[in-house]
Protein backbone atom coordinates (compact mmCIF):
# COMPACT_ATOMS: atom_id res chain seq x y z
CA UNK A 1 0.00 0.00 0.00
CA UNK A 2 1.22 3.45 -0.89
CA UNK A 3 -0.53 6.02 1.31
CA UNK A 4 -0.14 9.78 0.89
CA UNK A 5 -2.22 12.47 2.59
CA UNK A 6 -4.82 9.96 3.80
CA UNK A 7 -5.27 8.40 0.36
CA UNK A 8 -4.06 5.07 -1.02
CA UNK A 9 -2.70 4.70 -4.57
CA UNK A 10 -4.78 2.29 -6.65
CA UNK A 11 -4.23 0.92 -10.17
CA UNK A 12 -7.12 0.84 -12.68
CA UNK A 13 -6.97 -2.16 -15.06
CA UNK A 14 -9.12 -3.88 -17.69
CA UNK A 15 -9.29 -7.56 -18.61
CA UNK A 16 -8.17 -8.49 -22.12
CA UNK A 17 -10.77 -11.27 -22.26
CA UNK A 18 -13.94 -10.69 -24.25
CA UNK A 19 -16.61 -9.41 -21.87
CA UNK A 20 -14.03 -8.94 -19.11
CA UNK A 21 -14.44 -6.18 -16.60
CA UNK A 22 -12.44 -3.33 -15.17
CA UNK A 23 -11.16 -3.11 -11.60
CA UNK A 24 -9.08 -1.14 -9.12
CA UNK A 25 -6.30 -2.93 -7.27
CA UNK A 26 -3.24 -2.18 -5.18
CA UNK A 27 0.03 -2.05 -7.13
CA UNK A 28 1.60 -5.49 -7.09
CA UNK A 29 1.95 -8.80 -8.81
CA UNK A 30 3.69 -12.12 -8.75
CA UNK A 31 7.19 -13.24 -7.92
CA UNK A 32 9.66 -13.89 -10.71
CA UNK A 33 12.00 -16.91 -10.38
CA UNK A 34 14.63 -16.29 -7.67
CA UNK A 35 12.98 -13.03 -6.55
CA UNK A 36 12.22 -12.26 -2.89
CA UNK A 37 8.84 -10.77 -1.92
CA UNK A 38 10.57 -7.48 -1.11
CA UNK A 39 12.31 -7.39 -4.52
CA UNK A 40 8.97 -8.15 -6.21
CA UNK A 41 7.30 -5.25 -4.36
CA UNK A 42 10.03 -2.84 -5.50
CA UNK A 43 9.84 -4.08 -9.14
CA UNK A 44 6.03 -4.16 -9.35
CA UNK A 45 5.58 -0.72 -7.78
CA UNK A 46 8.06 0.75 -10.27
CA UNK A 47 6.52 -1.08 -13.26
CA UNK A 48 2.94 -0.09 -12.38
CA UNK A 49 3.45 3.42 -10.98
CA UNK A 50 6.94 4.64 -11.92
CA UNK A 51 7.62 5.26 -8.21
CA UNK A 52 10.79 4.07 -6.45
CA UNK A 53 10.32 2.22 -3.15
CA UNK A 54 12.57 3.66 -0.44
CA UNK A 55 11.20 1.55 2.43
CA UNK A 56 8.71 -1.27 2.88
CA UNK A 57 7.15 -3.14 5.79
CA UNK A 58 5.25 -6.42 5.73
CA UNK A 59 1.68 -5.89 6.98
CA UNK A 60 -0.31 -9.10 6.52
CA UNK A 61 -1.15 -12.12 4.39
CA UNK A 62 -4.66 -12.23 2.91
CA UNK A 63 -6.71 -14.18 0.35
CA UNK A 64 -6.76 -12.91 -3.22
CA UNK A 65 -8.45 -14.39 -6.32
CA UNK A 66 -5.18 -16.02 -7.43
CA UNK A 67 -4.29 -17.30 -3.93
CA UNK A 68 -2.82 -15.89 -0.73
CA UNK A 69 -0.96 -12.62 -1.15
CA UNK A 70 1.34 -10.54 1.03
CA UNK A 71 0.49 -6.89 1.69
CA UNK A 72 3.30 -4.42 2.38
CA UNK A 73 3.15 -0.81 3.54
CA UNK A 74 5.43 1.08 1.17
CA UNK A 75 7.25 4.40 1.36
CA UNK A 76 8.20 5.83 -2.01
CA UNK A 77 10.61 8.54 -3.10
CA UNK A 78 9.10 11.91 -4.00
CA UNK A 79 7.47 12.09 -7.39
CA UNK A 80 4.16 11.72 -9.13
CA UNK A 81 2.93 8.28 -10.16
CA UNK A 82 2.29 7.43 -13.79
CA UNK A 83 0.47 4.47 -15.27
CA UNK A 84 2.72 1.59 -16.28
CA UNK A 85 3.46 0.63 -19.88
CA UNK A 86 1.13 -1.84 -21.54
CA UNK A 87 3.23 -4.93 -22.25
CA UNK A 88 0.38 -6.64 -24.12
CA UNK A 89 0.22 -9.38 -21.49
CA UNK A 90 -1.98 -9.51 -18.43
CA UNK A 91 -4.55 -6.81 -17.70
CA UNK A 92 -4.48 -3.57 -19.67
CA UNK A 93 -3.37 -0.63 -17.48
CA UNK A 94 -5.89 2.25 -17.64
CA UNK A 95 -4.63 4.68 -15.03
CA UNK A 96 -4.00 5.42 -11.38
CA UNK A 97 -5.80 7.36 -8.69
CA UNK A 98 -5.54 8.17 -5.01
CA UNK A 99 -8.59 6.85 -3.11
CA UNK A 100 -9.52 7.67 0.51
CA UNK A 101 -8.20 5.30 3.18
CA UNK A 102 -11.04 3.91 5.33
CA UNK A 103 -11.19 5.36 8.84
CA UNK A 104 -10.10 3.09 11.71
CA UNK A 105 -11.65 3.19 15.18
CA UNK A 106 -9.45 5.16 17.60
CA UNK A 107 -8.83 2.12 19.81
CA UNK A 108 -7.08 0.12 17.07
CA UNK A 109 -3.44 0.36 16.06
CA UNK A 110 -3.98 -1.56 12.82
CA UNK A 111 -3.50 -0.51 9.24
CA UNK A 112 -6.56 0.17 7.06
CA UNK A 113 -6.46 -2.05 3.97
CA UNK A 114 -8.84 -1.02 1.19
CA UNK A 115 -10.61 -3.71 -0.82
CA UNK A 116 -8.01 -5.22 -3.12
CA UNK A 117 -10.22 -5.44 -6.15
CA UNK A 118 -13.44 -3.80 -7.26
CA UNK A 119 -14.89 -4.97 -10.60
CA UNK A 120 -16.73 -2.26 -12.51
CA UNK A 121 -18.96 -2.56 -15.58
CA UNK A 122 -17.48 -0.85 -18.62
CA UNK A 123 -19.35 2.45 -18.89
CA UNK A 124 -17.36 4.23 -21.57
CA UNK A 125 -13.80 5.27 -22.32
CA UNK A 126 -11.40 5.09 -19.36
CA UNK A 127 -10.17 8.31 -17.83
CA UNK A 128 -6.55 8.59 -16.75
CA UNK A 129 -6.42 10.69 -13.62
CA UNK A 130 -2.91 10.08 -12.31
CA UNK A 131 -1.74 13.55 -13.25
CA UNK A 132 -4.93 15.35 -12.18
CA UNK A 133 -5.15 17.33 -8.97
CA UNK A 134 -2.61 17.63 -6.20
CA UNK A 135 -1.11 14.45 -4.83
Amino acid sequence: MIVRDGRVLMVHERSRRSGGGEWWTLPGGGLEPGETAEDAVRREVFEETGLIVSDLRYVLEMPYPSGMTSVFAVTVADGEPRAGRDDGKGPEPLGLDWLPVPELPIETSGVAVPPLMVVLPTMGPPVERAAAGDR
